[in-house]
């Protein structure tokens, strides 16, 4: 449980904690269904995949949007990051780095299904501005105590002070409910490799300059 006599901080996550960050996230995230059914993998396999890709997704994150921490105390038990308007999809050497991932991995031939998971993304991604969110995740043994909701609370706070639209992707329906409380709407949906997959949708409660960093 957080502390209540040291209260759960959510801030800028530190360079030197992406690695700590990428780890937490492919530990949480290794059970989403659309995760499991594209690599095929069990959870083990799954895990050192995920955070070798999120280690360097985030580092682009951080540098085109906001990569936020969920500190209780000095230990991190959250992460939640947010990309800025135009920078939603990877440059080609990210890809290519990906691709070298899923080599090591021995998982080229999961790439079919990568293919089929991110067109179908990229067919619901809003045409007009938008801050895109995600990966978003709170370390196993932690969850149930707020923290996920404080997460979201800090990227809404963030998209009312830019005036910015919010969109993201789930595979999760106990994330629709969390998403809901923040304020985001379901946009649109759609099974992508037998997995439902919600897309939804955040309007600013507050005008701003919709580019703020």
């Amino acid at each position: 449980m957080v502390d209540a006599a040291r209260p759960l901080q959510v801030a800028s996550l530190p360079p030197a904690l992406l690695a700590d960050a990428a780890r937490l996230l492919a530990a949480g995230m290794r059970d989403n269904p659309l995760h499991l059914r594209v690599f095929g993998a069990t959870q083990a396999r799954l895990e050192p995949l995920l955070a070798d890709a999120f280690v360097r997704l985030l580092d682009r994150q951080r540098r085109t949007g906001h990569v936020l921490g969920a500190f209780d105390g000095e230990r991190l038990v959250g992460v939640a990051a947010m990309v800025a308007p135009g920078h939603c999809q990877p440059p080609a050497r990210e890809k290519a780095t990906m691709l070298r991932i899923l080599a090591r991995a021995r998982s080229l031939h999961r790439l079919p299904r990568i293919a089929c998971w991110l067109h179908a993304w990229r067919r619901h991604d809003p045409r007009f501005d938008h801050w895109h969110l995600g990966p978003a995740a709170v370390a196993r043994g932690r969850r149930g105590q707020g923290i996920g909701t404080r997460l979201m609370e800090a990227v809404c706070e963030r998209l009312d002070r830019c005036g910015g639209i919010g969109y993201l992707e789930t595979d999760k329906p106990e994330n629709v409910r969390l998403y809901r409380r923040g304020g985001f709407e379901e946009a649109g949906r759609q099974r992508v490799l037998g997995v439902d997959n919600w897309f939804m949708l955040r309007h600013p409660r507050s005008p701003g300059p919709p580019h703020c960093a």
